[in-house]
């Protein structure tokens, strides 16, 4: 009897554990306090800098200026750190340092393929951006899969090819691990 009493106790222990595990919530974030991009890199022609002047998480941000494209920045691959099958949220703080009214931001997912071919997808609903504040651009539940892919990336854009910006605290939250 007591064996079988302590046989259903590891079970109903197994089985909690299993559930545990199965809503796990994992989180990253890349708040540029190190001093270092941190992944991410060039997006065309525009020049990139690490900010001391201007953050929404001490000390730093990453600054992006020069840009003469609205594609043009910077850019960070999610798929060398994220599962196969995985569920995530992103979100990015971005404050402009010189945009025009009504300028907005977003971001671009590029995918590409075994080939070398590349397509662009919009992620998430325009935001607009001021010299004001910080505002928060928000992916939801982007399902990773690199079937049939080489590789994913993503990128912040902006409608004013002239805007310069800082960008800072960018968050991803899964059901699947995130290797940072």
């Amino acid at each position: 009897m007591r064996k079988s009493l302590f046989l259903v106790f590891g079970l109903v222990l197994c089985l909690s554990a299993a559930a545990v595990a199965a809503d796990a919530e994992y989180e990253a974030i890349i708040d540029f306090s190190n001093g270092h991009e941190s992944g991410w890199g060039p997006m065309g022609g525009a020049v990139r800098y690490i900010a001391a002047e201007e953050f929404r998480s001490e000390p730093f941000s990453l600054a992006v200026l020069g840009r003469t494209q609205i594609w043009e920045g910077t850019i960070f691959q999610v798929s060398n750190i994220l599962e196969e099958g995985g569920v995530y949220t992103f979100s990015l703080w971005i404050k402009a340092m010189e945009a025009k009214p009504g300028s907005t931001a977003w971001i671009t997912a590029v995918r590409v393929d075994k080939a070398g071919n590349a397509s662009y997808e919009r992620l998430c609903d325009p935001v607009e951006v001021n010299t004001t504040d910080w505002v928060e651009v928000v992916i939801k539940d982007f399902v990773f899969s690199l079937d049939g892919l080489d590789r994913i990336e993503f990128y912040p854009e902006i409608d004013d090819v002239e805007a310069s910006y800082y960008m800072d605290d960018f968050k991803i939250v899964g059901n699947k691990p995130i290797k940072l």
